[in-house]
C-alpha cells in the first residue's frame, strides 16, 4: 500500500499531497461564482472520462515498475559520479578544496544541479518530439483529452525508464563534479529530504501545469519561467501549438530552440490530432500500441519495401479505414488474444512445429492412454530429459535437460499455462511443488534457443505445463481408479459457458499407503489434493478476462534417508526405523488474473497478474547430533567399528548409547511468495513471399522464502524413537529475496518458406538473503543481456532444417558471495525435422559451452545446514549430444490404428577444468571428468494399437548408469546403475460415455536403486497395477477423421 500511496506521500513527486491540496484551492477559487452542482457534474465529468481513467491505470502500472527504476536509477547516479571522479582524479589529480562557505557552496551546487537537470529534460523531452521512435512512447502523455494532476504519471515504462537514465547521468555528473571540486564539502539545500528549489516549484506550480485551470505568470515572467498555462498549451491538439513549450521550468532553452508560445488564451482542445494515437485508453493498449509504432519508425516504409512486406499491411493496424481492403486469401488472419502465452508452441499448417531449435509437445491424448501420475514418466519420452527418482511418485521431481543438474528441477523454467510455478523462482527456485501430472492436458518442452523466451533459467531449458480451459457449451469428466498399496484415484472436472462468458472446476486427489515397509511399522504413504477454478469473460468484442484461483495440499511421511548396499541387495523396499517420524505438510494458493485482447488487425496481446503462496513444513531424518554423514555411512556400508553401529541405530537394532549418537530430527520450515505482472504481445505482419511475427514480452516479478529450521534429538530405544531429554535449537533463521525485471524480443522473420529467428532476453535482477546472527550483505544487483539467433528452412516438401545459438543464464541465489558467479553457457544446435501425414522424425546434434557451471546445494542433493540454496562455482564445462525421436501411424483395413514413437539421446557432459569444491556432488574434480547423474544414454519407446472399443498400448524406457559424484565411467557399486522400465495400459469403451481402464507400471519388476541422493540407495518403485473407470461426454462420431501423427 505504502508504494502505491508513494505518489502522494513522498515529498520528492510531482503529486506530493501539499501541491494537490493548494491545487484544490486554486480550484475551488475558479469555482467560487459558480453553483456548486455545476461544479460537481465538471469534476466527476473529469472523473469519469476514459482518459483519466487511463491516468489512473498508468499510475498503478507506474509504482509497480518503480522500486526496480529507483534502485537502478540511485545506483547508476553513484556509478557515474564515483567514475567521474576517479577518472578525473587520474588525469588532474586531486585539487586543492573550494574556499566557500558552506551556505554559498551549497547554493551554488543546487542552483548547477537544478540548470543541469532541467536543461537534460529539455533536451530528453525535445528528443521525445523529434525521433518518431520516441515519439511512438512519448504519444501515451500526449494522448490525454482530459488534464488533472495524474496526467503528470501518464508515462510509458520505455520514457520512464529513458528519463531515469537522463536522471542518473544528469545528477551523477553534477555530483562527481563538485565531489572533486569541493571532496565531499558540497551538499544541496533540501527540505523534507529532498532539493528544495524543485519542492516549492513542484507545491506552488508542478500541479496546475497537469489541469484546466488557467494560470499565467506576467509576461514578463513566461520569458524565462514556464507557466502552467504554457504547458497547457503544450497539450493542446491545435497544429500550431505541435512541439512547442517543451521546458519543464526554465523558458531560456525554448527561446534558444524558437519553440517558445506564449497565448492570452487557453486552448480549445487537448490531446493529438484524429488519427495519429497508436493506443486506445486502456492500459494494454497503452503499454503495447507504442512497440507497434516505435517497431514501424525503425523500419519504416523505404526499409520494409526492401524486405518485401506490403507497407499497406503494415498500417492496417493504425488507420484501417484509410487503407483500401485487401482480398480476403491475401489478408493474414488475426491472431487471437486467448493463444499467447498459455500455449506457445506454434504449429505449421501441416503439424509441424515452426520453431527454430529443439521443442516437443506431449498431448492430452498421450497424458490419458498411460495415466502417468508421476510427471518424471511422462517427460521420459522426450529425447534429452533426464530425471533423478527419489520417492518413486514424483512428488518433488529432480529434472534436468542436456546435462544441467537435475536437483529439484532447480535448473529449468518451470511453468504452467506461460506462468512461473516454482515455489520463488528466483530466491529459491527448488521445485517442492509441482502440478498434478492428472490434471493436464499438455506438456510442452523446450531446449537450447527455442528456450530463449522464457527465464530465469535460460540454460538448462523450460517446461510449459497446461491445464484445462473453461469451455463453450457443456464438458464434463469423472476419472476413478485403484490398485495397489492402497493407491486411489479420484479426479474430475465441469465446465460449461458460452462464447461471452464460461467457467471450469477441476479437482483431483491422490493417495498411496506406500510401497516401503517401514521397520517397526507405520505408514509410509501420502495424500494430496488439488483443486482450481478458472472463469473467464469476455468484454467488448474480443478482448478475454480470465481468473484462475487454485488450492494444494499434500500430507506425505516421505523421507531422504535411503539404505545401505547390503539391505538394499536384501530388500529394497525396507525403510529403517529412523524414519518413523518422518512427514511432509504443505498447503499452496494460487491466484492468477489474465487479460487477452488484439490490438488493431495483427497485434495480439495477453497480460497476467499472479500470485502464488506456498507453506510447507518437513520434519525428517537430518544426521546424527555427534557421527558420520549419513550419506557417506550408507554408501560405504561398514560391516564393522563404529560404523556399522550408526548404521544399527538407523535400523532400530542398536539404541542409542548418549546424545552424541542421538538422532537429529530437523522440521524446516518455509513460506514462499511468489507474484508478479507480465506482459506478451505478438505483431503478425506481412504477405505471401515476406512476413514477420514480432514478439515482445514483459515480467516484473518479485519472490520471496522465510525459513526457520529447527533441530530436536530423538534416541533409539528398543527399535522406537523416543525424545530426548534436550531443547528444541534453531539451526537456520533466514530470509531470501528477489526483484526481477526481465523482457525479450523474439523475431520470426519469413522471407519465402526460410524463417529467420533472432531474439534478445534482458534480466535486471536485485536479490538479498538475511541469516539472523550473521553478516548482512548488501542487496545484490545483477543485469545481463541474452541474444541468442536461429534459422529454419526446408529441403524439401517434408524436411526442414534448423539450428541455432544463443546465450544462457541461471542467475546467483540471494546471498552468495561476489565470487559466486551466474552460470552461462552458449548453446549451439543443428537439426533436421520430417513431417509427412501421420509420420514425424527429429534429430538434433547440440553442444553446449558452459564458461562457468554451477552446481544447487538443495537438501535432496545432500546438502545441509548454511549450504542450503547455495550455488558453488563449477567452472568450465562442454556438454554435447544427439537426439532423436521418430514416429508414425498405420491404419489399418479394420478401422483401427497402430501407432508409435521412438526416442533416444546421447550426452556426453565433461568438466573442462579441475578444482576442489565443498559441493557435495562436484568434490574433488578434475578435466576430463563427467558430472553427475548425467546418463550418457537414454532411450524410450511405446506402440498403441486403438479401436473403437479397445486401446491397447506398451511403453518402455532405458536409462543407462549416472554416476553419483564428479568422476569417470563406467559406473561402480558407489554409482547408479542403469534402469529399464516396462508399462502398459489396456482401455475399452463400455458405453458411449463410460470408459474402463487397466495400467501397469514396471512390468518387469526392476528393482535398480535410482539414486544415492540425498541419503542412502533409494529404489524404482514396484510393479503396480491399477484399475479405473471414466465417465465423460460421448466422443462426436467421425469416420473420416485420423490422427495428425504430430508429436
Amino acid at each position: 500500500m505504502s508504494l502505491l500511496l508513494a505518489p502522494f506521500t513522498d515529498a520528492g513527486s510531482r503529486t506530493f499531497w501539499p501541491g494537490l491540496a493548494l491545487t484544490a484551492l486554486v480550484a475551488a477559487w475558479f469555482a467560487r461564482n459558480q453553483p456548486w452542482r455545476a461544479s460537481w457534474a465538471q469534476l466527476r465529468a473529469l472523473a469519469r472520462h476514459p482518459s483519466t481513467r487511463l491516468d489512473v491505470q498508468l499510475l498503478l502500472a507506474r509504482q509497480l515498475l518503480r522500486g526496480l527504476r529507483g534502485v537502478a536509477a540511485t545506483g547508476g547516479a553513484f556509478a557515474v559520479a564515483a567514475w567521474i571522479v576517479l577518472r578525473l582524479d587520474h588525469s588532474l589529480g586531486a585539487p586543492t578544496p573550494l574556499t566557500l562557505s558552506p551556505a554559498l557552496l551549497a547554493v551554488v551546487y543546487s542552483l548547477t544541479l537544478f540548470i543541469a537537470w532541467d536543461a537534460s529534460r529539455f533536451a530528453a523531452h525535445w528528443l521525445m518530439h523529434k525521433l518518431p521512435f520516441l515519439w511512438a512512447f512519448h504519444q501515451v502523455h500526449h494522448s490525454a483529452e482530459r488534464l488533472s494532476p495524474l496526467t503528470f504519471h501518464r508515462v510509458h515504462p520505455v520514457e520512464s525508464l529513458i528519463y531515469d537514465l537522463r536522471g542518473a547521468l544528469t545528477t551523477g555528473a553534477v555530483a562527481g563534479l563538485f565531489f572533486w571540486l569541493t571532496r565531499g564539502q558540497a551538499e544541496a539545500l533540501t527540505l523534507l529530504g529532498v532539493p528544495a528549489l524543485g519542492l516549492a516549484l513542484n507545491v506552488l506550480t508542478g500541479n496546475l501545469r497537469h489541469s484546466e485551470l488557467w494560470v499565467r505568470f506576467p509576461p514578463a515572467v513566461e520569458g524565462w519561467l514556464m507557466s502552467p498555462a504554457q504547458h497547457q498549451l503544450h497539450h493542446s491538439a491545435a497544429p500550431e501549438h505541435v512541439d512547442k513549450n517543451l521546458g519543464t521550468w526554465l523558458a531560456c532553452w525554448d527561446r534558444l530552440a524558437g519553440s517558445l508560445v506564449i497565448s492570452e488564451s487557453p486552448p480549445l482542445t487537448f490531446g493529438l490530432p484524429a488519427g495519429e494515437r497508436n493506443h486506445r485508453d486502456d492500459l494494454l493498449s497503452a503499454l503495447f500500441g507504442p512497440f507497434v509504432g516505435a517497431a514501424k519508425a525503425l523500419a519504416g516504409p523505404r526499409a520494409l519495401a526492401a524486405l518485401g512486406l506490403l507497407t499497406a499491411q503494415a498500417a492496417q493496424a493504425q488507420d484501417p479505414e484509410e487503407t483500401p481492403a485487401e482480398p480476403a486469401e491475401e489478408t493474414p488472419p488475426r491472431p487471437r488474444g486467448e493463444g499467447v502465452g498459455a500455449e506457445i508452441l506454434i504449429y505449421a499448417e501441416d503439424g509441424t512445429p515452426r520453431v527454430a531449435g529443439s521443442a516437443h509437445r506431449v498431448d492430452e491424448e498421450t497424458l490419458e492412454r498411460f495415466e502417468y501420475d508421476n510427471v518424471e514418466r511422462v517427460l521420459a519420452e522426450v529425447p534429452g530429459v533426464s530425471t533423478r527418482g527419489e520417492d518413486g511418485y514424483g512428488l518433488r521431481p529432480n529434472i534436468g535437460m542436456r546435462g544441467a543438474s537435475s536437483d529439484r528441477s532447480a535448473k529449468v523454467t518451470l511453468m504452467e499455462d506461460g506462468v512461473l510455478f516454482a515455489p520463488a523462482p528466483y530466491a529459491a527456485p527448488a521445485a517442492y511443488y509441482f502440478p498434478m501430472s492428472t490434471r493436464l492436458v499438455g506438456v510442452e518442452v523446450f531446449k537450447g534457443p527455442a528456450a530463449t523466451r522464457f527465464g530465469p533459467q535460460t540454460v538448462g531449458g523450460a517446461i510449459n505445463l497446461l491445464t484445462r480451459r473453461a469451455p463453450v457449451g457443456l464438458d464434463y469428466g469423472l476419472d476413478l481408479a485403484g490398485g495397489q498399496y492402497r493407491s486411489g484415484k479420484a479426479a474430475g472436472y465441469l465446465g460449461f459457458g458460452d462464447e461471452r462468458a464460461g467457467l471450469l472446476i477441476d479437482a483431483a486427489q491422490l493417495s498411496t499407503a506406500g510401497f516401503k515397509e517401514l521397520d517397526g511399522g507405520g505408514p509410509t504413504g501420502f495424500q494430496r489434493g488439488e483443486m482450481m477454478v478458472k472463469g473467464r469473460l469476455r468484454l467488448g468484442a474480443e478482448g478475454v478476462l480470465e481468473l484462475k484461483l487454485g488450492l494444494s495440499d499434500e500430507t506425505s511421511h516421505e523421507t531422504y534417508l535411503g539404505l545401505s548396499a547390503s539391505d538394499y541387495a536384501e530388500d529394497p523396499l525396507r525403510r529403517y526405523a529412523a524414519s518413523a517420524n518422518d512427514l511432509m505438510r504443505w498447503t499452496r494458493t494460487q491466484a492468477e488474473l489474465s487479460w487477452s485482447a488484439p490490438l488493431g488487425e495483427q497485434v495480439v496481446t495477453r497480460t497476467v497478474l499472479y500470485h502464488h503462496y506456498l507453506t510447507r513444513s518437513w520434519t525428517r531424518l537430518d544426521r546424527f547430533n555427534e557421527g558420520p554423514d549419513l550419506h557417506d555411512l550408507l554408501q560405504t556400508d561398514p560391516s564393522s567399528g563404529q560404523g556399522a553401529l550408526y548404521l544399527s541405530i538407523l535400523r532400530g537394532d542398536e539404541d542409542s548409547a548418549s546424545l552424541d549418537d542421538a538422532l537429529a530430527l530437523a522440521t524446516n520450515d518455509r513460506r514462499f511468495h511468489s507474484a508478479g505482472l507480465q506482459s506478451t504481445a505478438r505483431w503478425s505482419v506481412g504477405g505471401e513471399r515476406v512476413g514477420s511475427d514480432l514478439e515482445l514480452g514483459l515480467r516484473l516479478h518479485v519472490d520471496s522464502v522465510a525459513r526457520v529450521h529447527t533441530q530436536d534429538l530423538w534416541m533409539m530405544t528398543d527399535g522406537a524413537l523416543v525424545r530426548a531429554d534436550a531443547p528444541t535449537t534453531t539451526t537456520l533463521d533466514s530470509d531470501a529475496w528477489a526483484q526481477a525485471l526481465a523482457a525479450h524480443v523474439h523475431e520470426d522473420l519469413r522471407i519465402g518458406a526460410v524463417h529467420v529467428l533472432p531474439g534478445l532476453r534482458a534480466e535486471l535482477i536485485r536479490s538479498q538473503r538475511i541469516d539472523v546472527g550473521a553478516e548482512v550483505l548488501d542487496p545484490r544487483l545483477a543485469g545481463i543481456l541474452l541474444p541468442g539467433i536461429g534459422a529454419l528452412a526446408p529441403l524439401g516438401p517434408w524436411l526442414d532444417v534448423f539450428a541455432g545459438s544463443t546465450r544462457g543464464f541461471s542467475p546467483a541465489s540471494p546471498g552468495d558471495p561476489v565470487e559466486v558467479k551466474p552460470e552461462t553457457a552458449w548453446s549451439n544446435e543443428l537439426g533436421l525435422r520430417h513431417h509427412q501425414g501421420a509420420r514425424h522424425a527429429e534429430l538434433v546434434g547440440f553442444f553446449n559451452a558452459y564458461q562457468n557451471l554451477t552446481g544447487q546445494c538443495t537438501l535432496s542433493g545432500g546438502c545441509l545446514g548454511d549450504d542450503i540454496d547455495r550455488q558453488f562455482n563449477g567452472g568450465a564445462a562442454w556438454i554435447s549430444g544427439v537426439e532423436l525421436v521418430a514416429g508414425s501411424a498405420l491404419f489399418l483395413p479394420d478401422g483401427s490404428e497402430l501407432s508409435g514413437q521412438a526416442t533416444y539421446s546421447y550426452t556426453r557432459a565433461r568438466f573442462q577444468t579441475g578444482f576442489v569444491s565443498s559441493f557435495p556432488q562436484f568434490g574433488d574434480v578434475s578435466p576430463g571428468d563427467s558430472l553427475p547423474y548425467v546418463p550418457e544414454h537414454q532411450a524410450s519407446a511405446r506402440l498403441v494399437w486403438s479401436h473403437r472399443v479397445l486401446d491397447v498400448g506398451v511403453g518402455g524406457s532405458f536409462r543407462s548408469g549416472m554416476l553419483d559424484k564428479a568422476g569417470t565411467f563406467p559406473v561402480t557399486e558407489a554409482d547408479v546403475p542403469p534402469l529399464f522400465l516396462l508399462d502398459a495400459s489396456l482401455s475399452a469403451q463400455a458405453t458411449d460415455r463410460l470408459r474402463v481402464y487397466a495400467t501397469g507400471t514396471n512390468l518387469t519388476r526392476s528393482d535398480a536403486l535410482v539414486s544415492w541422493r540425498p541419503f542412502g540407495a533409494r529404489p524404482t518403485a514396484p510393479m503396480t497395477i491399477m484399475v479405473g473407470l471414466k465417465v465423460g461426454p460421448p466422443e462426436p462420431k467421425d469416420e473420416a477423421a485420423v490422427s495428425s501423427g504430430a508429436p
